[in-house]
């Protein structure tokens, strides 16, 4: 009688083992899956990036895209207004600040549904087949570490060339009309 209760709390004992095995097993993995990160895409070797923010009391608003080769584009409402050639030193400064695997993982915080007259600001990557992917939103809340981000960005896009476009919104905004109506009709 003795033997037959040990053999039986050691088989009891193994099957509890291989029964938490099992289940550890099964969960393991699912648990992983949902506290992976977003899988991280190829870049493009094309396009770096484009930045785009919409302000409600500035409904107008400079778009930059900075290509590969250092070319940056102007653009209103996605129509291209003008190109310049970034200098290689100006070029090393944004490499310095930017990278897309940042971006692509940085916690922009939730949009603040609340709001109704704030600030949107976007950075658009690009996939290796040009597909865009929107990082940003509306008055974002917790996204200050983005908004600081996107403004450092910004503000390296910025020169005497891209400001004699601002020049022209601001221009068009004070006279009560679009920039559309006025230099592109």
């Amino acid at each position: 009688m003795g033997i037959n209760s040990t053999t039986r709390g050691q088989s009891l004992k193994l099957i509890r083992l291989i029964a938490t095995i099992l289940v550890i097993s099964l969960i393991a993995p699912l648990s992983l899956m949902g506290c992976s990160s977003k899988d991280i895409p190829q870049f493009s070797d094309e396009t770096m990036f484009t930045l785009k923010t919409r302000e409600p009391w500035i409904y107008e608003s400079l778009e930059f895209t900075l290509m590969c080769d250092g070319t940056l584009l102007v653009q209103y409402r996605g129509r291209e207004l003008g190109r310049e050639q970034l200098s290689e030193e100006r070029m090393a400064e944004i490499n310095k600040v930017f990278n897309p695997k940042k971006v692509y993982t940085m916690n922009v915080g939730k949009e603040n549904e609340n709001m109704t007259d704030g600030t949107a600001r976007y950075i658009y990557l690009y996939d290796a087949e040009g597909n865009q992917i929107e990082i940003g939103g509306y008055e974002l809340k917790g996204g200050d570490n983005f908004n600081r981000y996107f403004d450092k960005l910004y503000a390296l896009c910025e020169d005497d060339y891209t400001k004699q476009f601002s020049d022209l919104l601001l221009e068009c905004m004070s006279e009560g009309v679009t920039y559309q109506d006025k230099y592109l009709t």
